[in-house]
C-alpha cells in the first residue's frame, strides 16, 4: 500500500509538471494550479487550455491506477484492526472491491471525451467507498482504535462534503474553486488514513490481535475444555 501511494504521488507530481494549463474557472491559465484543477484534469489527453497533454495524461492515469491498488490494499487489510470475527469485515471488503473497480475506470474515461460517464463512475465509486468506510468506522470504534477512528471520521467527512459539492455543481460550466480544493483535502486525508492503517499493522507486536468478542484491556472469554 505504502509503495503504491508513493508511486501515485510521484506519477501525479510528474503529470502536474507537464500539464500545459487551464482549469474550469480559467481555461487560459498557464500550468497546473493545485487547488484550482481537479485531479482528473491531469488525465485529459488535451488540457483545458486546448494544448496536447498526451504524456502527462498517461502518467496521471498510471498514478491513479497505483492509488486504486493502494485503496484495494486498504480495504483488504483494515479488518486486521477490527475485533476478531467482526462481521463488518466482509462488508468492508465487498463494498471496497466494488468501489475500487469503479474507481479504476474513472481516470480512463476523461470528462472532456466521455462526458457524464466520467462523473457517474466517480460518484458511484465515491458512494461505495463511503459505505465501506462507514462500516469500517463502526468496527474500528468497537475495537477502540481511537486514532484510526479520528482519521477515518475526518476522511469520511471530507469525502462526503466533496461528493455533495460535486453533485450540487454538476453540469455547471465552471464549478467554484471550493470543489477542487476540497477534493485535494479529501485525497490527503484518505492517504493519511491509508498510511496509518498500514503503519498500525507493520508496527503492531505479533500476537496482539484481539480475541473474539473482546476489546483491548478486557479479559478474554473463557476457553472451552
Amino acid at each position: 500500500m505504502l509503495a503504491c501511494l508513493l508511486a501515485f504521488a510521484g506519477f501525479l507530481a510528474a503529470a502536474m509538471l507537464l500539464y500545459p494549463g487551464g482549469n474550469w474557472l480559467d481555461r487560459s491559465a498557464a500550468g497546473h494550479r493545485f487547488f484550482a484543477n481537479f485531479l482528473c484534469d491531469l488525465t485529459q489527453p488535451t488540457s483545458l487550455s486546448g494544448v496536447s497533454n498526451s504524456l502527462g495524461a498517461a502518467l496521471a492515469q498510471i498514478g491513479m491506477l497505483f492509488f486504486a491498488l493502494a485503496l484495494a490494499g486498504f480495504f483488504a487489510v483494515i479488518p486486521a484492526h477490527f475485533l476478531v470475527g467482526s462481521r463488518a469485515a466482509r462488508w468492508v471488503r465487498a463494498l471496497g472491491v466494488c468501489a475500487v473497480l469503479c474507481f479504476v475506470a474513472v481516470p480512463l474515461t476523461p470528462s472532456e471525451r466521455f462526458g457524464r460517464v466520467h462523473s457517474t463512475l466517480a460518484l458511484t465509486a465515491g458512494s461505495l467507498g463511503i459505505a465501506s468506510a462507514l462500516c469500517a468506522l463502526v468496527a474500528l470504534a468497537a475495537a477502540q482504535r481511537r486514532a484510526l477512528v479520528v482519521l477515518g471520521v475526518l476522511s469520511l467527512a471530507s469525502g462526503a462534503l466533496e461528493a455533495a459539492l460535486f453533485v450540487y455543481h454538476l453540469g455547471e460550466e465552471a464549478p467554484p474553486l471550493l470543489v477542487p480544493a476540497v477534493q485535494k483535502v479529501a485525497a490527503a486525508l484518505l492517504s493519511a488514513w491509508i498510511v496509518a492503517v498500514a503503519a498500525g499493522i507493520l508496527l503492531e507486536p505479533p500476537g496482539s490481535r484481539h480475541d473474539i468478542g473482546t476489546r483491548p484491556g478486557s479479559n478474554p472469554p473463557p476457553k472451552l475444555p
